[in-house]
């Protein structure tokens, strides 16, 4: 009898979910209907977030019901993004009509600069990460050194756009660690500015994504103007597999942990969220376009041509890097400080 009675509500539970489903399905329909969402990006347009942007909000609206347009709204990168998620987590609407991407540093920043992060990314609602971002410190051609073992007795002009940037942590870590000269100087506004500041011979050398190098400056690369000499990465980057990563680099057992730490960075990569408070069916609907984007042959087409790596990673592993992240040893996280 109690299996049976047990069989029955399951029948019932399930047979309530899918007469639920056309209601819900209106109830998103009337919601979106003549309205946009707004994609908040931490980036300026042109660095790499900008081409990711722009290809998700081409093609993810044809998986959202009445397919509303999404903005896309740049805040530029300073500081890692720090403004941007503490506005995100404090003032941003949590109605389904805001989504951001902002630097994959974000979670990191949460326990190394607890003072300025006012966000707790634990709360936030992951949609998926298009890709992950191996960052990496690279040398201009004219710089005075051109390797790490050089930089240790040579001073090299390194620019950044601000303490809680990739483009600062990775050239202070190697400074810390290794003993490098590297000068960090901060203030740029983006990946655009950093590649221009080079060109006029401001500064020798920049960090953030290597993909922001090969998608702006592609020709540098072929012909050696610039060269990575480090990956802010668990893994090596595929297009340069001779470069190591900073834990490679390590031979202190503390200072590896430290470096894989900081690397955790790459795997939040182009990560898309929502504010917390969004009603559930709303997050799941749009974690399910999302998922229907990353597989979408006319968007993966369009990646290609823009040469985006696309390697999506589901909302489900984001949360448990996040917490991951947040929860590691206090030791750890004294020393990445």
């Amino acid at each position: 009898m109690h299996r049976l009675f047990r069989a029955a509500s399951a029948c019932l539970a399930v047979a309530a979910t899918l007469a639920s489903l056309p209601a819900q399905a209106d109830a998103l329909a009337d919601f979106y209907r003549g309205k946009n969402i707004f994609f908040i990006v931490g980036s300026d347009p042109g660095g790499s977030f900008g081409p990711y942007a722009q290809v998700l909000a081409e093609h993810m609206p044809k998986y959202i019901p009445e397919n509303p347009k999404i903005i896309i709204k740049y805040t530029g990168g300073q500081s890692g993004g720090l403004q941007l998620a503490n506005t995100i987590q404090s003032v941003m609407p949590a109605d389904g009509l805001n989504m951001a991407m902002t630097q994959q540093t974000i979670v990191l920043n949460q326990v190394l600069q607890p003072q300025y992060a006012k966000y707790d990314a634990r709360q936030w609602l992951w949609l998926g990460n298009m890709a992950p971002v191996r960052n990496m410190l690279a040398l201009w051609h004219s710089a005075k050194a051109q390797t790490i073992e050089e930089a240790k007795k040579t001073e090299v002009i390194i620019g950044a756009t601000g303490p809680s940037s990739p483009t600062f942590i990775v050239p202070n870590l190697l400074n810390r660690f290794l003993g490098t000269k590297f000068k960090i100087v901060t203030g740029y506004k983006g990946a655009a500015d950093l590649n221009l500041a080079m060109e006029r011979g401001e500064i020798e050398g920049r960090g953030a994504s290597w993909v922001s190098v090969q998608l702006a400056m592609p020709e540098a690369i072929a012909d050696g103007r610039i060269k990575p000499i480090v990956f802010a990465s668990i893994t090596r980057d595929p297009s340069a597999l001779n470069v190591p990563t900073l834990a490679e680099l390590m031979t202190d057992p503390v200072q590896k942990q430290v470096a894989e730490f900081l690397s955790a960075e790459s795997d939040f990569g182009r990560s898309v969220f929502l504010p917390p408070g969004v009603p559930a069916d709303r997050v799941a609907m749009l974690r399910a376009a999302f998922e229907s984007t990353m597989k979408d042959p006319a968007f993966l087409a369009d990646a290609k041509r823009l040469s985006l790596t696309i390697e999506p990673m589901p909302y489900q592993e984001l949360e448990r890097i996040t917490l991951k992240v947040v929860n590691a040893s206090p030791d750890v996280i004294e020393l990445a400080k």
